[in-house]
C-alpha cells in the first residue's frame, strides 16, 4: 500500500509559533503548537504548494487573526488545481 509522505513548515501565526503538517493522501491539515498540543485539525482541499503561497500571502499583509482567516479562506475542493497554483 502507497503512503505518501507528510509535508510539514514551522510559522508564526496569531503571534504564535506552530507546526503545519499535511498529509496529502487525506488531505488532513494538523496545526501543533510549540509544545506539540493540537490547535486545530482540518481538512486542506488544495496541494500543500498552495497552503505555502497563501501562507507567504499572510505573511507580507500581517493579517490579524491570521489562523482564522487562513482555514476561513481555504480554497474550494471542486477548484481544478490549475487554477489554485
Amino acid at each position: 500500500m502507497f503512503t505518501s509522505k507528510a509535508c510539514t513548515t514551522t510559522c508564526v501565526l496569531d503571534g504564535m509559533p506552530v507546526t503545519l503538517t499535511y498529509f496529502p493522501d487525506s488531505t488532513l491539515l494538523r496545526i501543533t503548537d510549540a509544545s506539540g498540543h493540537c490547535v486545530r485539525e482540518t481538512r486542506w482541499p488544495a496541494p500543500w504548494r498552495t497552503l505555502l503561497a497563501t501562507l507567504r500571502e499572510f505573511g507580507a499583509a500581517d493579517a490579524r487573526n491570521q489562523l482564522s482567516t487562513l482555514l476561513d479562506e481555504m480554497p474550494s475542493a471542486s477548484m481544478p488545481e490549475s487554477a489554485l497554483a
